[in-house]
């Protein structure tokens, strides 16, 4: 018999038979769809992972923070140390304090967080100009700063001002009695005093508790409106190292009736961009290997994250996998019931010639054939299934109050799918179904070929 011959006996064979023939495939379809969908919610959950990965532009950030024994932080020697690592692109210390600004003069004030960096870093780590521009390594020591874009609506009415920064992490958080002023290309003046121009509620009747301090002020321009870093999640006005190190130092004596209040040499914290994501776990062991830091990236979280999700994937699998071993089951069992059924003509197609490999290739190819049919019309059924549950499965969990539970969460500006069915999937599951089909009938085919022809054309 030719191949040709074999795969119209198979198929003829099958249609005979098309109950049980059907219920089998359906037992596949069941198995192979089960699968699917289950790995298909694990790799919607990576998928959405992933994305919220790319959406943080400090995913390659080390956060190093000085692990006191005495009086010693992060010194400038040991940051050269990072700044020699092989993959790291650029290394700043990080000084952080609240700052009292003036606007217009001093019609307009308001406490802001600040931030101190290496102003030639400060692009690289994403503080990228949206207006103006941004600080470059000529900004060094001078008292040119950037601001976050809400940092504009931080101000106040001189005399109606608090004495603390408003904390607004985005638009939806501002108030209709937050007025937006004009800051980019303004002069601002700073100042020492954190009660000036507060409201007396917060003072009382003077401006200054102390009223024997001499504060100090110093001219500064707004040259940007900068993004706001994942990461360093405060609203903040961004200045050169150099410059907020100090007025930093002149308000600490101020506070302390200049005594001397700090006596720790070297930076709390520095960060460490590195060059991309491959380098990142090789410079922290790196760093920790340099001395006793406590170093942190959002690296540590991904890959106890991607741990946890491929676990999820196999434990999902495996589920859908019970399905289709049963599935196999029931293949197994209707390619015996065939042998039985069909003794009388395995003896004729062996007395008239037919090969032995031609019979065991006959019986393979009807359980592949099923294996196939069953896997193919899976795939369609759960890509079915996946776009019902897209569509209404959000819906559905807004509804009984589970949103914010459910993997359907927002991710940037797009909904997040829950079940997404990559097309390796859908193959893989194909291919996994007939090579199933076929593993289910190589016993039943292997029984078929030992029959004896003689005693099969006997057989009632």
């Amino acid at each position: 018999m030719t191949n040709i011959d074999i795969i119209k006996m198979a198929l003829k064979n099958l249609a005979k038979r098309k109950l049980r023939t059907a219920l089998t495939i359906l037992s596949v379809v069941i198995g192979a769809s089960s699968i699917i969908i289950m790995v298909s919610l694990g790799v919607a959950l990576d998928e959405s992972f992933d994305k919220q990965i790319k959406d943080m532009g400090n995913i390659t950030n080390i956060d190093v923070n000085a692990n006191y024994n005495g009086k010693t932080g992060i010194t400038a020697d040991i940051i050269n140390q990072f700044k020699a690592l092989e993959g790291v692109q650029v290394v700043t210390p990080i000084v952080r304090t609240e700052l009292r600004l003036l606007l217009n003069g001093d019609k307009y004030v308001g406490s802001f967080s600040a931030l101190g960096i290496d102003p030639a870093a400060a692009d690289i780590l994403g503080y990228t100009a949206i207006e103006g521009r941004g600080l470059t390594d000529e900004d060094s020591g001078s008292y040119n700063i950037v601001a976050n874009p809400l940092i504009a609506y931080g101000f106040d009415k001189k005399g109606k001002g608090e004495p603390y920064p408003k904390w607004i992490y985005s638009e939806e958080e501002i108030t209709p009695d937050m007025e937006k002023r004009e800051i980019l290309d303004q002069k601002v003046t700073i100042t020492t005093d954190t009660n000036y121009g507060v409201s007396r509620k917060y003072t009382g009747n003077s401006s200054d508790i102390n009223q024997n301090v001499k504060h100090k002020t110093y001219k500064a321009n707004i040259v940007g409106i900068v993004n706001k870093p994942e990461m360093y999640g405060d609203n903040c006005i961004i200045l050169p190292l150099d410059t907020l190190e100090k007025i930093k130092k002149d308000m600490d004596k101020i506070l302390s009736n200049g005594s001397q209040t700090n006596t720790t040499t070297g930076y709390n914290q520095v960060i460490v961009k590195c060059k991309d994501l491959d380098s990142v776990q090789e410079v922290m062991d790196q760093i920790k290997d340099l001395g006793e830091f406590n170093v942190y990236s959002p690296i540590e979280y991904i890959t106890s994250a991607k741990k946890t999700n491929a676990s999820i994937q196999i434990l999902l699998g495996a589920i859908g996998g019970i399905s289709l071993f049963i599935a196999a089951i029931g293949i197994t069992n209707t390619m015996v019931m065939s042998i039985y059924e069909r003794t009388k003509e395995i003896g004729i197609m062996k007395v008239i010639g037919a090969r032995v490999a031609d019979i065991k290739k006959l019986f393979l190819l009807e359980a592949i054939l099923i294996g196939f049919l069953g896997g193919g019309i899976g795939v369609i059924f759960s890509h079915i299934v996946s776009l019902v549950i897209n569509k209404g499965g959000p819906f559905l969990m807004e509804k009984l109050g589970m949103i914010g539970m459910s993997m359907g969460i927002a991710v940037g500006d797009e909904m997040a799918k829950i079940s997404s069915i990559p097309f390796w999937l859908s193959i893989s599951s194909l291919i996994f179904a007939s090579l199933i089909g076929l593993m289910a009938g190589y016993f039943p085919a292997k029984r078929a070929v030992k029959i004896e022809a003689l005693k099969a054309i006997k057989s009632e």
